[in-house]
């Protein structure tokens, strides 16, 4: 199993588990979408008038945990059913079989301003010469790496996506440190996230 362009990024985890001989257990979670709150205020004054909704974090509807075998097996068609306005996410964080929690790592790029090679630069400083791709998620991009982080890890792999503040979304840093684990959305939905995430670039 090898990374091609245009893949979806169902196709990309699964070949990353694949890679990985030592995930046991992956999960995958259902959740609303919605415009965000970033979105929605857009003015500096508006955020700081609404700033106490900035707090709400994105409601988990549903859990669902595969074994590795299954992961690897599983097809979109494969997925349970979801409502109006919610997708299907993974879970950056993975069970091995010795018991260690670790992560897939994962961002989600909001660039205010920049392209795609900055977007490039930033994850080569970070994630060194480790595998990687970069996905076009419809509005912007979705990395994932071809290795695997331990808790501690990940918390300096998050952080030093933070750094730059430009192209990452404090927000989506700030909800995932707040539920201990990354997502990254793998289903589409036709109202707010039409375009089920590619991959347009090899790292």
């Amino acid at each position: 199993m090898k990374f091609q362009i245009g893949q979806s990024s169902l196709e990309v985890c699964k070949i990353i588990v694949n890679n990985h001989k030592d995930i046991a257990r992956i999960t995958l979670i259902a959740h609303e979408v919605e415009v965000n709150w970033r979105q929605v205020h857009k003015k500096k004054k508006d955020k700081l008038k609404n700033m106490l909704f900035s707090f709400e974090h994105p409601r988990i509807i549903m859990h669902k945990e595969y074994s590795r075998d299954e992961f690897i097996q599983l097809n979109f068609n494969d997925l349970p059913f979801l409502r109006k306005n919610q997708v299907w996410s993974i879970n950056s964080k993975v069970q091995t079989y010795d018991g260690k929690t670790k992560h897939i790592p994962m961002m989600n790029f909001h660039p205010e301003i920049g392209s795609k090679n900055d977007i490039k630069k930033a994850i080569k400083y970070i994630c060194k010469k480790r595998r990687g791709v970069l996905l076009n998620s419809g509005r912007f991009q979705h990395y994932y790496g071809d290795f695997i982080l331990d808790e501690s890890e990940w918390i300096k792999f998050m952080a030093e996506f933070l750094m730059p503040t430009i192209l990452v979304s404090p927000r989506y840093i700030g909800h995932r440190l707040y539920n201990d684990y990354c997502s990254l959305r793998l289903t589409s939905n036709r109202n707010y996230k039409p375009k089920i995430p590619e991959v347009i670039e090899i790292l």
